[in-house]
């Protein structure tokens, strides 16, 4: 009885700090709540939202992407080159499509998908931790994106491009949209369908689920190129939002996706959470960004709060994960 007040008093901690962060930003700023803000909030949510349902599924199978920030920037990175032959003779401010824009979305995805993937092998086939396996992807597809772009940004894509990240559907942001029905997609996925369920076998115990048949390395596999995907996905919509494929873009971002998905209620022991609560956490974690910036604080300063919000869910969200193992005892 004690563990389930523990649990209720958890989840409902969570939508307490919702409510003063958004009273909080409404008296700092009056036309906070007006909708045209609240839909700007929204656009503004999506780009790490992408992410943070990647790094859900990862969580879930009680694994870890570092990764996913660089990802994100060496998509769009490979965006603006896929888009730009000057870029190869060095004058990256020339727009000069050779590809149709849907065979380069469709390429970056791969792409990330296929970085996602080579996490994935190295953990699962080389037997690396997942923290130090995707610390080195993070690492490579950062500095890969530099070596690519020449450390230059890459400006002036195509409008295709343009829409994906400041296009308007009616009155309501396009990457919006896009955001909300990779949340629908994504939850259905893992609520409803087989792959969802030996998922959570596999995050709460991968020995059980592999004595009743369940291929824990296959999902393994699977949520890592998933989260890749998110990534570039992110990456594509951050660099139409930007006008620009930048090589420096989201740095720290996965410490923000981390804290998103543990603070949204998924357990860092796996098994426990989904998609629809990680909403949750970005949207706190956006709000506390938001409200920072509304404070006038620096960058710098920014990063050291963020760390300590981090590790406040980390120390919530293994405490919960504790009270549930003696709750299963």
């Amino acid at each position: 009885m004690k563990t389930g007040w523990r649990f209720s008093f958890m989840s409902l901690s969570r939508y307490l700090a919702l409510v003063i962060l958004v009273a909080v930003a409404s008296l700092m700023a009056p036309g906070f709540l007006s909708l045209q803000n609240v839909l700007n909030l929204l656009r503004s949510f999506s780009f790490l939202g992408f992410i943070s349902i990647g790094m859900t599924f990862v969580i879930l199978s009680a694994g870890i992407d570092l990764s996913v920030a660089s990802i994100l920037a060496f998509s769009g990175v490979v965006l603006g080159l896929f888009q730009h032959w000057g870029i190869y003779l060095g004058h990256v401010d020339q727009l000069s499509l050779i590809y149709p824009t849907p065979f380069i979305f469709l390429s970056v995805l791969a792409i990330g998908a296929l970085l996602g993937l080579v996490n994935g092998l190295v953990i699962t086939k080389l037997k690396i931790v997942d923290f130090a396996a995707t610390l080195g992807m993070m690492v490579f597809a950062r500095g890969l994106a530099f070596a690519i772009s020449g450390g230059r940004t890459i400006f002036n894509l195509d409008p295709m491009a343009l829409f994906m990240g400041r296009g308007m559907v009616g009155n309501i942001p396009f990457v919006a949209i896009l955001w909300v029905a990779a949340i629908v997609i994504c939850s259905v996925l893992l609520r409803y369908t087989v792959f969802g369920k030996n998922l959570y076998a596999c995050g709460e115990n991968p020995e059980a689920a592999r004595l009743s048949g369940i291929d824990p390395v296959f999902y393994k596999i699977a949520v890592y190129s998933i989260s890749g995907f998110f990534a570039a996905l992110a990456g594509i919509c951050m660099a139409g939002r930007l006008n620009l494929g930048e090589p420096r873009v989201a740095q720290g971002w996965e410490l923000d996706a981390i804290a998103a998905v543990v603070i949204g209620g998924t357990s860092f022991a796996g098994g426990r959470g989904g998609v629809v609560q990680t909403i949750l956490g970005v949207v706190i974690i956006g709000l506390i960004r938001n409200i920072l910036s509304l404070l006038g604080i620096q960058p710098d300063p920014q990063e050291m709060i963020m760390g300590g919000v981090l590790l406040l869910a980390v120390i919530l969200g293994s405490l919960g994960t504790r009270k549930g193992s003696l709750a299963h005892a």
